[in-house]
C-alpha cells in the first residue's frame, strides 16, 4: 500500500520525533538556559496584588528563558553560521576576556572612527552653541559631558583583531574641538573614565558603565562646571562590587554570559521623591524617562540634567551631596533612541543655573535634521 511505503514511514517517524522534541523542550528546562530568574520586581510597599502580578511576570519570563529550545536554538545558530563563514547579524560581540559590546547604533565604527557622520556632529555643535547663547542672558552656564561607548574606554578588553589600529580621531574627538573652538565647556569622559583605576569600568553584559564610573564622570563635570567642592567622595560613596541584575546585552545572549554580572554598591543619601518638573508639556514614549526634579532646599542653585539612562536616577541623587536646591533630569530625545529634539521650552521654564547635556556617545549625533521644540534655529 502506497500509505505504507518507506519513505513515508521515515518521514512519519521524523514528523513523530519533532513533535516530541517540540513537547519535552516546553516539560524539560533548556540545559543551555540561564537558569535565573529576572523582572517583575515591585516595591516593598506595593500592595499584595501587585506582588503577586510581579512574581507571575517573573514565572512568565522564567519559562520564555528556559523553555523552547530558547538558549539552545540561537547557539546552533551561530555554530551553523561560523561553519559557513557566515557574518554574525547579532548586534553583539566578544572582548577578548569575554565582556560583551554592542554594535548597535554603529558604535563599534563609531568608537573605531570608520564612522564620521560630519553633518550630523556639526548640528549637534550648532545646537549647544545656540543654546549657550540662549542660556548666557540667564547667567546659566552649559557644560557638555558625553557618556563615552565602552569601545572608547575599554580598550584593554576590546577584541585582539583590535590591537593594530592605532587610536582614532572620532566623533567625540571632533565635537571636543569643535565646542572648545565655539567656548563651550565640555568634558572629555573617555580621558577621565580611561585614567581611572578600577577592576571594570563598563558593566560586562551591559551598554552601561558601572557606578564607579558614572560617580567618577560626575565628579569630572562638576569641575569642568567651575564647582570641585560639588565633588562626591568616591570612598564614602563608591562601596565594594556586588550581585547585580543581567545586563541588557546577556539579555540578548540568551544564555550565560562568560562574566558576572556585578556592579558597586552605591552608598547615597535617603532617596528623595522625584516630582514631576512644573509647567511640562512634552513626556517621554517610555514613562520611566519622564523629566523630574527632585527638591533639596529652599536656597541654591538649580541644575538640569539632559541625559538618558547612563545619568537617569543616579546623578540627580549625587547632587545630595552639594548645595544644590533642586536637581532636575530630562532625557536629551522625546524617544530612547532618538535625539536633539528635547523640549527647550520645558528647560527655560525651569530656569535653571546650570545645564548638563550628557547624551550617550553612540546618540549624541543630531539625525535626520533633529532640533530641540521650541529652539530657534538662529539667535
Amino acid at each position: 500500500m502506497t500509505l505504507l511505503a518507506s519513505h513515508r514511514r521515515y518521514m512519519g517517524l521524523l514528523v513523530v520525533g519533532v513533535l516530541v522534541a517540540l513537547l519535552l523542550s516546553n516539560l524539560i528546562p533548556d540545559p543551555a538556559g540561564r537558569g535565573i530568574w529576572r523582572g517583575g520586581v515591585k516595591p516593598p510597599n506595593a500592595p499584595w496584588y501587585q506582588q503577586w502580578h510581579g512574581k507571575l511576570q517573573r514565572l512568565g519570563l522564567y519559562f520564555q528563558d528556559n523553555f523552547g529550545f530558547r538558549a539552545t536554538l540561537p547557539m546552533a545558530r551561530r555554530e551553523v553560521r561560523e561553519a559557513f563563514g557566515s557574518e554574525d547579524i547579532r548586534p553583539i560581540y566578544f572582548g577578548r576576556n569575554g565582556q560583551l559590546f554592542t554594535t548597535l547604533q554603529q558604535s563599534a565604527e563609531q568608537s573605531a572612527g570608520i564612522l564620521i557622520r560630519k553633518g550630523a556632529v556639526e548640528r549637534f555643535t550648532a545646537l549647544m552653541a545656540v543654546l549657550q547663547r540662549h542660556l548666557e542672558p540667564l547667567g546659566a552656564k552649559l557644560v557638555v559631558a558625553i557618556p563615552p561607548n565602552a569601545q572608547s574606554v575599554d580598550l584593554a578588553e576590546l577584541p585582539e583583531w583590535q590591537d593594530k589600529y592605532p587610536v582614532p580621531y572620532t566623533e567625540y574627538s571632533m565635537m571636543l574641538d569643535t565646542l572648545k573652538a565655539d567656548g563651550i565647556t565640555a568634558v572629555d569622559l573617555r580621558k577621565v573614565l580611561r585614567e581611572t583605576p578600577a577592576p571594570r569600568r563598563y558593566l560586562a553584559n551591559d551598554t552601561h558603565w558601572t557606578h564607579k564610573s558614572s560617580v567618577v564622570a560626575f565628579n569630572a563635570t562638576m569641575v569642568a562646571a567651575g564647582h570641585p567642592d560639588w565633588q562626591v567622595n568616591l570612598d564614602e560613596v563608591v562601596g565594594p562590587m556586588e550581585p547585580y541584575g543581567l545586563g541588557d546585552l546577556g539579555r540578548l545572549l540568551r544564555r550565560a554570559p562568560p562574566l558576572p554580572d556585578e556592579n558597586q554598591h552605591l552608598n547615597l543619601k535617603p532617596e528623595q521623591p522625584q516630582l514631576p518638573m512644573p509647567g511640562v508639556t512634552a513626556h517621554h514614549q517610555h514613562r520611566a524617562f519622564d523629566p523630574y526634579v527632585v527638591k533639596y532646599s529652599d536656597q541654591g542653585p538649580r541644575v538640569i540634567v539632559l541625559g538618558d539612562s547612563f545619568t537617569v536616577g543616579v546623578w540627580t541623587r549625587l547632587f545630595a551631596f552639594t548645595p544644590v536646591s533642586e536637581a532636575a533630569w530630562m532625557h536629551f530625545s522625546s524617544t530612547t533612541f532618538g535625539s536633539c529634539d528635547f523640549n527647550f521650552r520645558d528647560v527655560m521654564r525651569f530656569r535653571p543655573d546650570l545645564v548638563i547635556v550628557a547624551r550617550t556617545e553612540r546618540l549624541f549625533p543630531c539625525m535626520k535634521d533633529a532640533w530641540p521644540k521650541g529652539l530657534p534655529f538662529r539667535f
